[in-house]
């Protein structure tokens, strides 16, 4: 089953890495396309994904066939493939036909990650029994996860811009192998019966403990996913023309970065002592990391080695916060809706990633990028800053809430008049 996970990762993180990264680049470099268009159409797909709590409730209550987790993920595989087999049949996106052919691989990729996310993040919490159990698993998840980016990078250095679809392939061939896995997958078999008895003689609980936790959580997900979301398309259409249209040796820069982040990971995946501690410690350094990276980029990366150094600094503390925010989750959900309740919390992210890619498709035709990298920290350290203020106990996470939600507006009212 972890073989299953590790490869799933993989391919859905080279994919991410597809959307996000190289086909702006090369629509612009083919035809003009402007990135902050393609950053437009890449919300659609992140609106699919808001439907990921419904998808978790269906995981949960009703099996296809035998199976629940396994059927559900080799659905998923389906979708990616058939949203790779569109994009490789595209036309012209500066064509009406183009535009609503690419519009549609988006929201199939959309449903196809929604999908995946859920069965693969079930399955995470089906094998978790002991802390450390779901230590390694969910290390191991991220270990696949930066694999997949080196193998998407390493792979786009040699083929975009001169072979796109024989870069397609490459990832059609990640999720096939990440398909041939699921399928071998030994889940016990479950009937709808069966799923609905253990939901009845389970209520959905949240330790008391946990509840202030998850709040300040749910604000710490949304924001950060909010400021990646500003820049997520365009970043690197900007980067190869700061640093020379020499896209090969920008993208084994990439490699190299995420090499050193996979280091990082496996290191503590593989160590017993992190594998039996707290990982939500590594929350606040690897915050720091990607705030340092997305303030000082513009004035800091003056020249492709500078960027190395940092884009292997907010690498490796991306994955590291995601690894500690998932393993924090992962102590609250339980019991036979375990999928749908993970799905609530990660909604937070999605959410954010929603109003960020739309913020930052519209920010980006009118101002400066360097202005968007640098309110992309900001809006990451008000998110830190919200989690410190719960953390040492100034504020608690309720009324931080209600701040946020109530008074907030209210006194940007009175300023304004």
């Amino acid at each position: 089953m972890l073989s299953a996970i590790i490869a799933t990762s993989a391919a859905r993180a080279a994919f991410y890495v597809l959307l996000n990264a190289f086909i702006a680049y090369q629509y612009e470099a083919e035809t003009g396309f402007a990135p902050a268009q393609m950053q437009g159409l890449v919300t659609l797909a992140i609106l699919i994904t808001l439907i990921r709590p419904f998808l978790g409730m269906i995981n949960d209550a009703h099996p296809i066939g035998k199976y629940r987790r396994k059927n559900f993920m080799l659905l998923g595989n389906a979708l990616y493939v058939a949203s790779i087999t569109m994009l490789m049949m595209l036309p012209n996106p500066a064509t009406l036909g183009g535009l609503l052919g690419l519009a549609s691989a988006f929201l199939v990729y959309g449903a196809a990650e929604a999908i995946l996310d859920v069965g693969t993040d079930s399955l995470c919490l089906d094998l978790a029994a002991m802390q450390s159990e779901k230590n390694r698993i969910k290390a191991m998840a991220r270990v696949g996860a930066i694999g997949g980016l080196i193998i998407a990078y390493a792979a786009g250095a040699l083929l975009v811009g001169i072979y796109w679809v024989w870069f397609l392939i490459a990832i059609a061939a990640m999720i096939i192998v990440g398909t041939i896995l699921t399928a071998r997958i030994n889940e016990p078999p479950i009937t709808r019966e069966q799923v609905v008895q253990q939901v009845r003689a389970e209520r959905l609980t949240i330790p008391a403990s946990y509840k202030q936790t998850l709040l300040i959580m749910g604000i710490l997900m949304l924001l950060t996913a909010l400021g990646e979301g500003l820049v997520n398309v365009q970043l690197e259409p900007y980067l190869i023309g700061r640093y020379g249209n020499e896209a090969t040796q920008f993208y084994f820069t990439e490699v190299s970065g995420a090499v050193i982040a996979f280091g990082a990971v496996a290191g503590i995946a593989a160590s017993r002592r992190a594998m039996s501690g707290n990982l939500s410690r590594l929350i606040i350094p690897s915050a720091i990391a990607i705030i340092a990276f997305y303030t000082c980029l513009p004035w800091l990366a003056p020249d492709l080695f500078a960027y190395f150094v940092w884009v292997t600094i907010k690498g490796t503390g991306a994955m590291l916060f995601t690894l500690a925010v998932d393993r924090l989750l992962m102590d609250v959900v339980k019991g036979a809706r375990k999928g749908s309740t993970y799905q609530i919390f990660t909604w937070f992210t999605t959410g954010g990633g929603v109003i960020g890619t739309s913020v930052g498709a519209v920010l980006g035709a009118v101002m400066p990028f360097e202005a968007l990298l640098v309110l992309v920290g900001i809006v990451d350290a008000a998110a830190l800053v919200m989690y410190l203020l719960v953390l040492v106990g100034i504020v608690d996470a309720a009324a931080l809430v209600m701040y946020l939600l109530v008074l907030g507006p209210r006194l940007t009212r009175e300023l304004r008049t």
